[in-house]
């Protein structure tokens, strides 16, 4: 039997803490490099050229941009950034369903297109602007643009698009290109 000592234990909680972040003082701390929001100057070009490496980073890297040029609120161009949604879709049939003896998951995984749902209230058919590429989607119109990267690369050649003009909405039905589809389906 292993006895402790109190010095022992206190020693063993030293290593099991984590450890304190760094406190930077006087000139080492500016506004702008770490609270983009709390500053109305502009932003450094190589902060704003930075890539993205997710969805998020993206979409704050383009309101810094619009912040920089004082157009809070809009894209470079001064046109408004659409809302959008992204869901993924998969073909399922009543073997999938009730008797699962398909290969496929309810997972992501498994699943053909990513149905992207861009929200344009105000605009028409005929001043949108689509182009789509492998990584990325961008939208422009009159009153809106849009530059979306995509979480998976697609196959523009088997995506589609739909203009729905009761919701004055885009819906991209984007075909997914993985490498091991094989596997899934």
């Amino acid at each position: 039997m292993v006895e402790f000592t109190p010095c022992a234990i206190e020693k063993l909680a030293e290593l099991l803490r984590p450890p304190e972040p760094e406190v930077l003082q006087g000139d080492d701390l500016t506004p702008s490099a770490y609270d983009i929001s709390s500053t109305r100057d502009k932003i450094p070009l190589s902060d704003v050229n930075k890539t993205p490496k997710n969805i998020e980073e993206f979409e704050e890297q383009e309101a810094a941009e619009a912040e920089a040029l004082g157009q809070v609120g809009a894209g470079l161009s001064g046109r408004k950034v659409p809302e959008y949604t992204m869901n993924y879709q998969q073909a399922v049939t009543a073997e999938d369903v009730f008797l699962q003896i398909g290969p496929k998951t309810p997972g992501s995984a498994s699943c053909e297109n990513l149905i992207v749902r861009i929200k344009m209230p105000g605009d028409k058919k005929e001043n949108v602007d689509l182009s789509v590429d492998t990584a990325s989607v961008s939208v422009d119109s009159s009153q809106y643009c849009l530059k979306l990267p995509l979480p998976h690369a697609i196959n523009p050649d088997h995506s589609k698009a739909n203009w729905d003009a009761t919701e004055e909405t885009l819906v991209l039905t984007l075909k997914l290109d993985r490498e091991f589809d094989f596997v899934n389906f």
